[in-house]
């Protein structure tokens, strides 16, 4: 059983809908509680063959959720139960340890907190880490953070890298899917995938784009995403006079076809991102990318030679990259083909699902 706090639209988020339906059935039954809201992402799971319900509670409700969570593992009687994002690994963890569950895991998916984690949070990580059976990761990046900030037993600790299938990602052409966003064919496209939060910074990459605009004038800007940023990255695209190069996308189904029409993606994520998925997909499609050197990112981008990494907030290296591959179409070949071997060998989907499959049986029979 996954416990988590919602199936809204991002990377955690979409690891659970695309790995418990990929589970094999033969030795996995696989269920998601999620505590608040099901989220755009919940019918994944639906379509998956996934049984998974809403508690439709806020955090107001702990009481009443922890009872809900307690009463449906009593019922459902799982051999382990996993939880993603605070709510759910207390909560979660909890429930479990009174409705005795033999093994509960906590898989975390950050890399670093926006605010410090108060007191309470962290004596209950502690009471908790005695009924905690293990802590996966996704990156090795994160262990230290692990160990060092949460307080995490070393020896519990196992980091299992996310993955992408291929298949879903043709490295050909694709502008005719995104015609209706006014791209031409023969625009150079450079394009984020990337929910418009603070920590992702798209100011970044909307001042790189006006440098990158001056050298390359046929350029395009892609931003496929939404959130709370939304009215302050428009604001600076109407500041910076990028007008109609740059198009927000909102929120997109039809990521694959998106990255196929880029020619660069970037991820300009200032210091808190993990392992994020939309660089696993862009590298899938045949894309390179042009990435900060936060988190795990290092992990993925073999700088060089399936793409480039940049410092943090710094516009100007950001826009030199991506003035150098938009400059330079075999090298774009080159690195793209190079990103794409680099996940069949390194990141595929059937391997995370091997490895996830191995580390949860470890767990549940020791």
């Amino acid at each position: 059983m996954y416990v988590v706090p919602d199936l809204g639209v991002g990377g955690a988020e979409r690891h659970v809908t695309t790995l418990l339906p990929n589970l094999d059935r033969a030795r996995f039954d696989p269920s998601v509680i999620c505590i608040g809201e099901e989220g755009q992402l919940f019918g994944d799971l639906i379509a998956g063959g996934v049984p998974a319900f809403a508690l439709h509670r806020s955090k107001r409700q702990a009481l009443g959720a922890l009872r809900d969570l307690v009463r449906a593992m009593r019922a459902q009687r799982p051999d382990v139960v996993i939880t993603r994002g605070y709510n759910a690994e207390a909560l979660g963890r909890i429930a479990a340890w009174l409705a005795r569950v033999p093994a509960s895991i906590v898989w975390v998916h950050n890399y670093g907190d926006d605010e410090p984690r108060g007191r309470f949070r962290y004596l209950a990580d502690r009471v908790l880490d005695r009924r905690t059976a293990a802590y996966f990761g996704v990156a090795q990046a994160q262990i230290r953070y692990m160990t060092d900030d949460l307080g995490y037993p070393a020896d519990k600790i196992t980091v299992i890298y996310n993955g992408v299938d291929t298949a879903e990602f043709d490295t050909g052409s694709a502008r005719d899917a995104v015609a209706d966003l006014g791209l031409w064919e023969g625009d150079p496209v450079v394009g984020i995938v990337a929910a418009l939060r603070p920590e992702k910074d798209h100011a970044t990459f909307v001042r790189a784009a006006r440098q990158v605009a001056d050298a390359v004038p046929a350029a395009r800007f892609l931003i496929v995403g939404d959130g709370v940023m939304r009215s302050e990255i428009e604001n600076l695209v109407a500041e910076l006079d990028l007008g109609a190069r740059v198009v927000l996308t909102g929120s997109r189904s039809d990521i694959p076809a998106l990255l196929r029409a880029m020619d660069v993606v970037v991820l300009s994520s200032r210091g808190v991102e993990c392992f994020p998925l939309a660089v696993l997909e862009a590298m899938a499609a045949g894309r390179p990318a042009v990435c900060t050197a936060v988190g795990g990112v290092p992990e993925m981008v073999a700088d060089g030679e399936t793409g480039y990494l940049v410092p943090p907030r710094d516009p100007y290296q950001l826009a030199q990259r991506l003035i150098d591959l938009l400059t330079d179409e075999p090298a774009r070949a080159r690195m793209g083909a190079a990103a794409r071997a680099r996940v069949e060998t390194h990141f595929s989907l059937k391997a995370s699902i091997a490895a996830a499959e191995q580390a949860v049986e470890e767990v549940v029979y020791r």
